[in-house]
C-alpha cells in the first residue's frame, strides 16, 4: 500500500508544483488503494480495528484540513483535503503518532519554503505555494519514522 502512495505522491506532487491543483483521479485510485489495503491488512491480522484507525484516521486529517479550506478560503485547496483524508487513512493504519508526526511534518517543511517566498519581490511573494508535495512528504517521513 505504502509503495502505491510513495508513487502516487510523487506524480501527485509534480502536478501540483506545475498546475497548481491534484487532480482527483489520482487522489481517488490512491484513497481506494488505501481503502483496500487497510482491509486486507485488517482481515489477514484479525485486528478488525485496523479498519477503525483507518478511518478514524481519515476523518481527523481530512477533517483537520477541511476545517483550515473553510475557514481560511484559498490557502488549502480542496484537492489537499481530500489528499489529507487519504493519508489520514494511511497514516491511522500505523498509529496514532503518525497521524501527528504526518500533520506536523507538513508544516515543519513548508515553513522554509514559504520564508523564502516571502523574501522574493512582490509579484513572487504573492504566489500560492502548492501544499500537496509538502503534505505528502509529511506522511511518508512519519511513516518510516513509525516504522509503517
Amino acid at each position: 500500500m505504502w509503495l502505491l502512495v510513495v508513487q502516487a505522491s510523487t506524480l501527485l506532487s509534480l502536478i501540483d508544483v506545475a498546475a497548481r491543483r491534484l487532480p482527483m483521479r489520482i487522489v481517488r485510485v490512491v484513497g481506494l488503494v488505501v481503502a483496500l489495503g487497510a482491509s486486507a491488512a485488517a482481515l489477514l491480522a484479525g485486528q478488525p480495528m485496523l479498519l477503525l484507525a483507518a478511518l478514524l484516521g481519515a476523518i481527523g486529517l481530512g477533517g483537520f484540513y477541511l476545517l483550515i479550506a473553510l475557514s481560511l478560503p484559498g490557502k488549502i485547496g480542496w484537492g489537499d483535503v481530500r489528499l489529507a483524508a487519504v493519508l489520514g487513512a494511511a497514516l491511522g493504519t500505523i498509529d496514532g503518532n503518525a497521524l501527528v508526526l504526518g500533520l506536523v511534518l507538513a508544516y515543519v517543511l513548508v515553513f522554509p519554503f514559504a520564508l523564502i517566498l516571502r523574501r522574493r519581490p512582490t509579484s513572487e511573494a504573492s504566489a500560492e505555494v502548492p501544499f500537496g508535495p509538502f503534505l505528502a512528504s509529511g506522511a511518508i517521513i512519519a511513516a518510516i519514522v513509525a516504522g509503517g
